[in-house]
């Protein structure tokens, strides 16, 4: 047993106001995991706020020691946990000092679970129980249990464009204090992760999305609206069948979500059915480029596309009209007989409306109803009626400031009333997005979009879409961070027929009003941003430059970091900037002392058929709209990308802004720190063997070596690796030969991870790999049982890989995979 020895804590609390009345707290100290130790007494605080505690403890090493200050009200409540060690503060632990805020004791909703959230699961991940569902080894205890609070914020509806591939989400704010601060500050982040299941369990659909959100007083009279959105590359399928998913979305108050069975502390998830759009028909890509295309090029291809044009077209005369009403089916041609056939225009009494509703129409349009407007009469209303939600039905609208995106979300209810399955035309469902900012000129029309919808069959029900415009001229609209910009939107889901301004009733569908919250041009979230790099959100990695381990190929661990990055390196973020007109990327491989240019092009979408590139200029700026305009084209460009070839180690990345003149703007950098690691598993020699082989090897069980040699009938085919990588991540093995299949017969253990073999793999790869060495035992095959039945030659091919995240494009798509290597050592083999 150790020496004992006492140890004496001392220091003084105070407040931020002088007149701050800290008398009757009490101090207590916690262990790494913030539990109170059982053998330290607490102490009070005196009237000058000063406090001394005394311990005794064996030997310690100083090291292994972490500990933290605790400050309880007077009813026992914590109210303040300082966030350093105190072992490792400098001077001495004799005058500690600890400065709390003033809601901490002058507030009654002031809740430290809220206001230390960060410091708590900084220190303990796992301190309100959001691991709880995960299996996860030497997990830190449960301190405050606390799951799924919506009192500040809630996720609410989720969805899917289809023609975009963009998931949807939209969330409240429903309190206007509680979330770091006002507009002028940093405030907090709301994230949303999406995770979707093909019908073998969840998987992200990439990094978390976030958005800054601040206190607001406008949120104490009514919720204010938010809303996110992700772009997956789906694989797709054909029309013939209809690819229905289910999509989960987890909402998280300053901490991103880890994986699909995380539990927020504050937050929610929400899960719904989503239909993935079917790969296109020629006619269709054609169509969804057409302003793009040279009349030549489109004619050839339509031509091409006759018969599925054909198809389609028949498909839709041809759909299942079976339980729906006359005016479901008539609908189209009534409104194009009288557009005010049901009344979306005006009633019966109010006929001058109509009038002017039709001849706002675009002119195309208006020259068909010209002769008929001598006599109004002719737009009285025949069958009015007015959102009808039995079919379709508008859920939710929000608005994404980062992205200044108005968004909404729809409910599909029924199998049929669509017109046609997915290989007609289908029916347009569209959303108009109307904005009253404020002005006295009321609601403007900002945008109007629609997804296609479809009879479905299905035992799914509903099935959740989504839409989004992007709002022009934000510029115009933002004021600075000491105005709350709180402005009123409005969403009109209208069936076949696009509404026609902000008092439009549609027949089927529905009106939703919210208010949203437009970034200001000013403060601290008006910065740049870099968001996540190579899909690894920024808070995912650590200061050395290393992502989060992946726990189970859909979790990431809340501890470890330990995946390098490597080959294009791309980042995504926010350059929407006031008074921002350029960026770039530059790196630094000494810690910042030097820096420079990274002056690749970069790669974006013109249109389904060809990938363009942005050249920097001479000092490596872009230019912020052309980014932001292939953003809307394809929301998943990277802002920049850098070929880091076979750099490696620690790398500082960081992204400035300049003015329309190029100066860097002061103050607009931010930076990420990324560990390079550009090589591959190295695949060692083997001792004793007189002909070549690297990686893999065959020996018998008494270990000579059989490469090129015979095993007869049930003699063990004894296989040994030999390869060795700073990131080592896996291995896996193919018999193949004889008369096993061309493909061959998968012999890889089920245990072939880094950290799923002690004793046989490390970190690093195979236990006690040299060069040359003997090799480690990776698997024992009995050649009958793998399905050898013939003398033959026979084979086993190596494949390893690393943790490294690898960047490429795919055309414009960017993608990431990792390092491999493979090895092949053969042998014969008779019964």
């Amino acid at each position: 047993m150790g020496k004992s020895s006492k140890q004496i804590l001392r220091g003084v609390v105070s407040g931020e106001k002088v007149s701050q009345s800290l008398e009757g707290l009490t101090v207590a100290v916690a262990d790494k995991n913030l539990r109170p130790y059982k053998n330290i007494k607490t102490a009070n605080v005196d009237k000058n706020g000063r406090f001394s505690i005394t311990y005794e403890t064996d030997e310690r090493d100083d090291a292994d020691s972490e500990s933290y200050l605790q400050i309880l009200n007077r009813k026992g409540v914590i109210i303040y946990v300082q966030e350093e060690n105190i072992f490792k503060q400098s001077g001495s632990l004799e005058q500690l000092e600890i400065k709390i805020p003033e809601a901490a004791t002058d507030t009654s909703t002031f809740d430290y679970t809220r206001f230390h959230f960060k410091s708590l699961v900084s220190i303990n991940p796992n301190y309100f129980g959001s691991y709880d569902n995960l299996n996860i080894e030497e997990l830190a205890p449960v301190i405050f249990p606390k799951k799924g609070d919506t009192s500040y914020e809630e996720l609410e509806c989720i969805g899917l464009f289809p023609e975009r591939d963009e998931l949807e989400a939209v969330f409240k704010v429903k309190l206007p204090y509680g979330f770091g601060g006002g507009l002028c500050t940093d405030g907090s982040k709301e994230y949303i992760a999406f995770y979707i299941d093909y019908g073998s369990g969840y998987q992200p659909a990439g990094p978390a999305v976030s958005v800054n959100t601040h206190n607001i007083a406008a949120s104490r009279r009514r919720p204010v609206c938010y809303a996110v959105k992700q772009h997956v590359d789906f694989n797709k399928r054909t029309c013939k069948k209809p690819f229905l998913v289910k999509l989960r979305a987890i909402l998280s108050w300053n901490t991103p979500p880890t994986g699909p069975g995380y539990i927020p502390t504050w937050g929610n998830s929400v899960d719904a059915w989503i239909q993935i759009d079917p790969t296109n028909n020629s006619w269709q890509l054609v169509a969804s480029d057409i302003a793009e295309l040279s009349l030549q090029k489109s004619y050839s291809d339509l031509q091409a596309s006759k018969k599925e044009l054909i198809e389609s077209l028949t498909s839709s005369l041809e759909y299942n009209k079976k339980g729906l009403e006359d005016d479901r089916i008539a609908f189209k041609e009534n409104i194009l007989s009288n557009p005010n056939y049901y009344g979306g225009f005006a009633d019966k009494d109010n006929i001058q409306d109509a009038i002017s509703a039709v001849n706002s129409l675009p002119n195309e349009i208006l020259e068909k109803y010209k002769s008929k407007l001598i006599d109004p009469k002719w737009l009285i209303p025949v069958n009015p009626f007015a959102y009808n939600t039995n079919y379709e039905e508008l859920t939710c609208v929000g608005l994404f400031p980062e992205r200044d995106t108005l968004e909404a979300t729809i409910a599909i209810k029924k199998q049929n009333g669509y017109k046609g399955n997915l290989c007609s035309v289908g029916s347009e469902e569209y959303v108009g997005f109307y904005v009253d900012w404020g002005d006295g000129a009321g609601y403007q029309h900002e945008g109007t979009t629609y997804f296609k919808a479809h009879d479905i069959p299905r035992d799914v029900n509903p099935l959740m879409y989504a839409v989004n415009v992007r709002i022009h001229n934000m510029a115009e609209k933002l004021k600075r961070c000491s105005d709350e910009n709180v402005v009123r939107v409005r969403a009109i889901l209208s069936w076949e027929i696009a509404p026609t301004g902000p008092y439009y009733k549609p027949a089927w569908g529905n009106v939703l009003n919210c208010r949203i919250q437009i970034r200001p041009s000013t403060g601290q979230s008006a910065k740049c941003e870099i968001q996540h790099v190579n899909k690894v959100l920024v808070e995912d990695i650590n200061g050395q430059g290393y992502a989060r381990k992946v726990i189970n190929n859909t979790t990431l661990s809340p501890t470890i970091f330990n995946r390098p990055f490597g080959s294009i390196v791309a980042i995504w973020g926010n350059v929407n900037v006031p008074n921002a007109f350029y960026y770039r990327l530059r790196y630094s491989d000494d810690n910042g002392l030097t820096w420079s240019t990274v002056m690749d092009k970069r790669k974006y979408k013109i249109n389904n058929f060809t990938v363009g590139e942005r050249t920097p200029d001479s000092n490596g700026w872009f230019n912020v709209s052309h980014y932001n305009t292939d953003l809307g084209n394809y929301s998943d460009t990277p802002i920049v990308h850098w070929s880091t070839g076979s750099r490696s180690g620690k790398h500082i990345l960081r992204l400035e802004l300049a003015d329309l003149f190029k100066n860097p703007i002061t103050g607009q950098t931010c930076q990420v720190t990324v560990y390079l690691d550009n090589q591959h598993v190295d695949h060692y020699s083997f001792i004793g063997s007189t002909i070549p082989q690297q990686g893999v090897m065959v020996k018998d069980t008494s270990g000579t070596i059989k490469k090129c040699d015979k095993y007869v009938g049930g003699e063990d085919v004894v296989v040994y690796g030999n390869f060795h990588d700073q990131h080592f991540n896996a291995y896996s093995l193919e018999l193949f030969g004889g008369n096993l299949a061309s493909s061959g017969v998968g012999i890889t253990p089920a245990a072939n991870r880094y950290d799923q073999a002690p004793g046989v793999l490390n970190d690093f790869g195979t236990v006690g790999a040299t060069d040359p060495g003997n090799g480690t035992i990776l698997t024992t095959v009995d050649m009958p049982s793998a399905g050898a039945n013939v003398a033959c030659a026979y084979g086993i091919r190596m494949v390893t890989s690393d943790r490294a995240i690898l960047g490429y494009f795919s055309t414009y798509i960017f993608k990431t995979t990792a390092h491999s290597n493979d090895a092949y050592v053969t042998f014969n083999w008779e019964p």
